[in-house]
């Protein structure tokens, strides 16, 4: 389990999250929100830690089938980001999206998918703003349907529903979370889905390689 490097200056990691490309010392290593220790760092992900930390083929478990990341060019990402947050996503720094098929079908003939979106920002606050837009804007599209559903994946927010689909928002320092299913039932392990991108993220901003 990787652990929190401290006594980094929150300047100095959050410059290098914007310029490094993953490796140590790069990001915001420097922290660990769920270890209950005292002043932490922030935790961010330049673009191309993005990239590392989403979920890869090899990371999805029996039964499952990963399929390949998409990234957009920078101004593509960013109205995604606005499209799916109804908010302008300020502090934007990237955005990676990818998804695990169930390989066994449902008794209408369909795979389900489970979607992951990894969206950076420069500080938590961004990230906390956008997270906020897009909760809203998605409990409003589930309405009365929608059913709380508890979660614990180590992230420093959470919230999460399910209903016709469930949906999985979590965020960790400056890094927003979307996970969001289609033809899967409410039963699946979303808990442990969340968990396995939380730790992605946890090891790439401390430097890591997630699939070593």
């Amino acid at each position: 389990m990787f652990r929190p490097v401290r006594g980094i200056a929150a300047g100095a990691v959050l410059a290098a999250s914007l310029t490094a490309c993953g490796g140590s010392g790069s990001g915001g290593g420097g922290t660990d929100p769920v270890d209950g220790g005292q002043s932490k760092v922030p935790l961010v992900l330049a673009a191309d830690q993005v990239r590392t930390a989403l979920v890869s083929k090899s990371s999805a478990p029996e039964g499952w089938k990963g399929r390949s990341p998409k990234f957009l060019s920078p101004g593509d990402a960013l109205r995604k980001c606005q499209d799916a947050t109804e908010t302008n996503c300020g502090g934007f720094v990237s955005y990676g999206t990818t998804y695990f098929l169930k390989l066994k079908q449902n008794a209408d003939g369909r795979q389900g998918h489970l979607y992951f979106t990894v969206f950076s920002f420069k500080t938590p606050e961004d990230a906390q703003a956008a997270m906020k837009g897009l909760t809203k804007k998605e409990r409003h599209k589930a309405g009365a349907e929608a059913k709380p559903l508890q979660i614990s994946a180590g992230a420093e927010e959470t919230d999460a529903f399910t209903g016709k689909h469930t949906e999985v928002h979590l965020r960790l320092g400056g890094v927003l979370v979307r996970l969001e299913s289609t033809d899967l039932t409410a039963n699946e392990p979303y808990a442990d889905f969340a968990t396995l991108q939380i730790d992605r993220i946890k090891k790439t901003a401390a430097g890591k390689n997630p699939d070593a």
